[in-house]
């Protein structure tokens, strides 16, 4: 599947780092220290930058519980630094065994944070006045998303936020816990037998018979008397506050969205439709600026002054495409289009997987990411008012729809930032390795965000900002460091990785000798981490790739190692390595570092993305072939001890391999799908129960039909092109042994995995299934994920054996 679907996992991913040599006494990784892995979560300063805070996600294994939805707040404590007097970090608040807490936003004048604690089943919002340490529990549930915001502050004691009714988390902390005890309590109804334990869902007319999500509220609090304020209530998704704190402007999900079959669907497409409402906090009038619209998932903008708000829009049946910017003026509660003089809107599908438009201010004009009519036009940012459509960007080579946050229309480009100018775009910062933008959620109106590029040099990183002030940081020895948070006055923050995975929090004054205020990983600081090879090979079709190749440590043994590939079409490496595999990530599926450390040789293979066909399905054993055969070449593994891990769409791309080759003596196949047609048909288990919170019924039949697999049509108009795409019409071809792992929480199907199993089981041929209970998509318990590898190292070693075991 897409990024999009593991960003649980990925939000612990760090990058790869070239190894340094082998220290004497190191050890290899093993899956223990994948379960104790830590990692650093959100981490910023306070308004003013007197305060550093961080969110220090504890081991895995130390978690109170293990749900793929939570996990990220179940293992996250919070950490404080006082840069006006530095020293290493202490905890935020008295540890607590089993609540986990996270980061909501600093007050305007820095001095107080707003957090969420989970604890069981409870979620609650408190208050910490950061002077004192002195914590304020209230009695609300704050609603909390990384793609969204849901909560501001109005004052230095005021704040608004999204919640949920009583101390109930939001969804996406909640549906599978709350899914698993309503799915029992529902068993224990039906077995009573006095109450209908039913869920009634409609299409067309009949939409109205699926059950809505309950509301949400929007609530004002008063941090220092406890007194809340209910402003408005409905599905609300974002919350955006004016710069001038007199408005709230509001997303909503409205009403189903007809759905046809005369195209294929988009993994973006939307199932309701969102309209804008803005809320007057003087008064609390609710205004409703265009009944008519339809809102993309990012939120609006708000001018500089506060006093109109820029948002982007469609109707009826229009796509994003034909959609325009408008203007609401809360004053005058006046709605008006934007004049987009031939500049059609660029639309972008945005990390999660859902469509925006780029949008912006230059002082009282609105700013627009989009092509102007002529033939072959990219896209640039332009200013639009009366006047017409003025270009900004012509004179950047790339431009992206990227803005910093801040009042400055600052453009994040690769490697440099650009302030957009009246007539064009004027460089602040070229030539960089990196840019970024640093702010806090409690931006005073007028307040931008601080702006930092970052070389590297001579083992460590030059630091700039736009207005020179250049400082210097010395890593250890080929670590990979980059600045996380800034204080202007008190100090930078770096994230310092090293090759092992040890990772270190550091400040570096103005002036003065750098101070490491946390470190995280200690334990993995013994162990070894050879460099990752680059391997440039040749494809079937004639092009050239680099895949990268992990070897293990040289031991005793003089054979080769085996190699295990882990294969995901459509993905392309390039010349550094890859995200993801540094040991200090601990990720739960395909893990390199454990593979490696268990003495097997690892390719991740390139594989571009190929176009799928009526006839036969895609070439991808070619593709993996042709990097194994390079491998091989090199004298860097056993060519006869050849196995295979496929994890979710790599899972796809693991048993359409097995359809084509023979050339693996062992493969494992995990959470993936092997029949694209009932996949489409197939809910996700929390959906069946509550599909008020969204059937997968669009991204489902996006993914198959315009995402990664790219099958372009429905099975209904196109079936042979889904026979001849779908591994489980081609078992018959299959002759390699086969793990099946699969979870009856996931999205992708359990019975995907049992389908596979069963035409494997009718032909006599060599399989394994192995059912996970009350996991997801990404195995969490560490019971399960010690299981799920000693299985996987039993399966390849046994196969392995005929020509030897991994030396070690």
């Amino acid at each position: 599947m897409t990024s999009s679907w593991f960003r649980a996992a990925l939000r612990l991913a760090l990058p790869c780092l070239l190894a340094v040599a082998t220290p004497l006494g190191a050890r290899p990784y093993s899956v223990d220290d994948m379960l104790m892995t830590e990692a650093f979560g959100r981490i910023e300063t306070s308004p003013g930058g007197r305060w550093l805070v961080f969110e220090r996600l504890v081991p895995f294994e130390t978690a109170a519980r293990f749900d793929l939805d939570a996990m990220d707040v179940l293992r996250s404590r919070l950490y404080v630094v006082d840069l006006a007097h530095p020293a290493e970090a202490r905890p935020l608040l008295a540890p607590e065994q089993r609540a986990g807490m996270i980061m909501l936003g600093f007050s305007p004048d820095g001095t107080r944070l707003a957090i969420g604690r989970l604890d069981g089943p409870r979620w609650t919002l408190g208050v910490v006045t950061l002077t004192s340490g002195a914590i304020r529990w209230f009695a609300v549930a704050p609603d909390t998303s990384e793609f969204r915001p849901t909560l501001a502050w109005v004052s230095n004691t005021q704040v608004v936020m999204l919640a949920q009714a009583g101390d109930t988390p939001p969804w996406v902390l909640r549906r599978d816990t709350e899914d698993r005890a309503e799915v029992g309590r529902l068993w224990a109804q039906a077995q009573a037998g006095r109450v209908p334990t039913v869920t009634a869902i409609g299409s067309g007319r009949d939409s109205t018979v699926t059950p809505p999500a309950p509301p949400v509220r929007l609530v004002r609090l008063d941090v220092t008397t406890g007194a809340t304020r209910l402003l408005a209530q409905g599905d609300f998704e974002t919350l955006r506050l004016s710069p001038d704190r007199r408005h709230v402007a509001l997303t909503e999900q409205a009403e189903v969205i007809p759905v046809t079959t005369t195209a294929p669907i988009r993994q973006s497409d939307d199932l309701r439709r969102r309209r804008l409402r803005i809320v007057d906090l003087t008064d609390g009038h609710i205004w409703s600026p265009c009944a008519a619209c339809d809102l993309p998932f990012d939120p609006p903008v708000w001018s500089p002054r506060g006093d109109r708000l820029l948002f982007f829009a469609r109707h009826a049946a229009q796509t994003w495409a034909a959609g325009r910017p408008w203007v609401a003026d809360p004053g005058s509660r006046q709605v008006t289009p934007v004049a987009l003089s031939g500049v059609r809107p660029e639309v972008i599908m945005r990390r999660g997987a859902y469509d925006a438009v780029g949008l912006g201010w230059l002082g009282k004009r609105p700013l627009l990411f989009g092509r102007n009519a002529a033939p072959g036009a990219r896209a640039d940012w332009y200013a639009l008012d009366a006047s017409g459509a003025t270009i900004l960007t012509a004179n950047v080579a790339a431009p992206t729809a990227t803005l910093a946050a801040g009042t400055a229309p600052i453009m994040l480009a690769s490697g440099a930032a650009w302030r957009l100018g009246a007539r064009k775009a004027r460089p602040l910062l070229a030539g960089m390795d990196g840019v970024a933008a640093f702010a806090t959620v409690a931006e005073r109106p007028g307040q931008s965000a601080t702006l930092l590029g970052w070389r590297q040099s001579g083992g460590g990183i030059v630091i700039d900002g736009p207005s020179g002030g250049t400082r210097r940081f010395a890593a250890h020895a080929d670590s990979a460091v980059r600045p996380v948070a800034a204080s202007v006055r008190n100090g930078l923050v770096v994230n310092e990785i090293e090759a092992n995975g040890v990772a270190h929090l550091a400040i570096v004054p103005s002036s003065g000798r750098t101070l490491t205020v946390a470190t995280i990983n200690a334990r993995l600081a013994g162990v070894s981490a050879r460099a990752p090879v680059p391997v440039r090979h040749r494809l079937p079709d004639g092009n050239t790739v680099t895949s990268w190749l992990y070897l293990p440590e040289p031991g005793a043994a003089t054979t080769k190692p085996p190699l295990i590939v882990i294969p995901y079409a459509g993905t392309v490496y390039g010349d550094t390595p890859p995200a993801l595999w540094n040991p200090g990530v601990g990720r739960t599926y395909t893990n390199v570092p454990a593979l490696v450390g268990h003495g097997y040789a690892v390719l991740l293979p390139s594989m571009p993305a190929l176009t799928a066909t009526d006839h036969g399905s895609f070439d991808v054993a070619g593709q993996v072939l042709s990097g194994v055969d390079a491998v091989i070449a090199r004298g860097e593994a056993d060519p006869t001890r050849l196995g295979l891990w496929g994890h979710s769409y790599g899972g796809y791309t693991g048993a359409t391999i097995a359809t084509e080759t023979d050339r693996f003596k062992a493969i494992i196949v995990s959470s993936g799908i092997y029949d694209m047609t009932s996949f489409q048909g197939t809910f996700a288990p929390t959906a069946r129960r509550s599909p008020g919170y969204g059937l997968g019924i669009l991204p489902w039949a996006g993914w198959t039909e315009t995402g990664q697999p790219g099958l372009g049509a429905t099975p209904w108009s196109n079936p042979a092109r889904y026979v001849a795409n779908s591994p489980i019409y081609h078992a018959d071809r299959i002759t390699t042994p086969l793990l099946i792992m699969a979870d009856d929480r996931d999205f992708t199907p359990l019975q995907q995995g049992e389908q596979l199993f069963s035409a494997l089981y009718r032909q006599g041929k060599d399989a394994q299934l192995v059912s996970y209970w009350g996991e997801n998509h990404v195995l969490m318990s560490p019971a399960n994920v010690r299981d799920a590898y000693a299985r996987a190292f039993a399966w390849f070693d046994r196969h392995f054996a005929g020509a030897g075991t991994p030396g070690r």
